[in-house]
């Protein structure tokens, strides 16, 4: 009999690097949740055992290596109590909690339990991503010893604490272990290079302006130029790649801000600029992906 469930983690990771060289706290604020299948096995507001008890164990490996834990249930609850998911059956629960937890990186974590004459095992797949760039940054895959058990819990353990790795010193790794030094790693990385968000304007069709238009407020620069001059000035490094232009749209498919701020935060300093020309527009977020709207 094979039982499958997706549990997603986010987290928000902090690097603080120590005074010694090769040290590095990592203080995080996690949250474990049921994935998109998941979500199909809780009834009535109830997470069903398994899951709960695979769930459980992950929050404490990463509690045990120092990440903060946030409780999902409790976020999953406001959620239901403010008729978030009512309003909106359409809406990726993910996302909602997401915005909630301020969480920076999403690990998707897959637990399959596995009964066989053999002994009963479990196999668990982690997959990080930067959340709101949706970069891929880790993955692991482990798979516990056979055991005469039923207990999700020692068997979970056995998965993810299994040696796998050396570190550079020699030392025995675990699967987990490695897999948070990969998301340590990529974090730094991402501090380094900058995340990256896609920004898409459009110029309404009833508008009597397009891309071509002169402004007078920006010195009578066209509004295609006076865009891409704000995008080169406020990505991180001057890093941006254009991916078309029409008379009604630019498309921004390369956008690199800092990595510890988010698309929204990008979105809120384009309102300004764009309140500032007094330009009319709507705009939404979703992910990495701004959309601008102009009238």
């Amino acid at each position: 009999m094979r039982i499958k469930f997706t549990i997603i983690v986010l987290l928000v990771v902090l690097v603080v690097r120590a005074q010694e060289p090769n040290e590095r706290l990592v203080l995080p604020s996690i949250m474990i949740a049921p994935g998109e299948k998941a979500y199909k096995n809780i009834i009535d507001n109830k997470i069903p055992f398994n899951l709960k008890a695979g769930m459980a164990t992950v929050n404490d490996a990463f509690k045990n290596f120092g990440f903060d834990t946030k409780d999902f249930e409790a976020a999953f609850n406001k959620l239901m109590r403010d008729g978030k998911l009512d309003e909106c059956s359409q809406c990726d629960r993910t996302e909602m909690l997401f915005e909630d937890a301020v969480a920076d990186v999403l690990v998707e974590l897959e637990l399959e339990y596995v009964e066989t004459p053999g002994g009963n095992k479990v196999s668990v797949i982690v997959e990080a991503f930067h959340f709101s760039s949706s970069l891929f940054w880790a993955s692991e895959v482990c798979e516990s010893n056979p055991y005469y058990t039923t207990d999700v819990t020692a068997l979970t353990k056995s998965a993810i604490n299994q040696i796998a790795y050396e570190d550079k010193e020699g030392n025995d790794m675990s699967y987990i272990e490695n897999f948070m030094q990969e998301i340590v790693n990529s974090l730094e990385k991402c501090r380094e290079d900058g995340a990256i968000a896609d920004i898409r304007f459009t110029v309404n069709e009833d508008s009597d302006c397009n891309m071509d238009c002169k402004l007078p407020q920006a010195d009578n620069t066209r509004l295609k130029y006076v865009l891409e001059d704000w995008v080169e000035e406020t990505s991180k490094n001057g890093y941006y790649k254009l991916k078309s232009d029409s008379e009604n749209q630019l498309i921004v498919e390369v956008y690199k801000y800092e990595c510890n701020s988010r698309p929204s935060k990008v979105a809120r300093q384009l309102s300004r600029f764009l309140d500032e020309l007094e330009l009319e527009f709507k705009m939404k977020t979703s992910r990495n992906s701004i959309y601008v709207e102009l009238y």
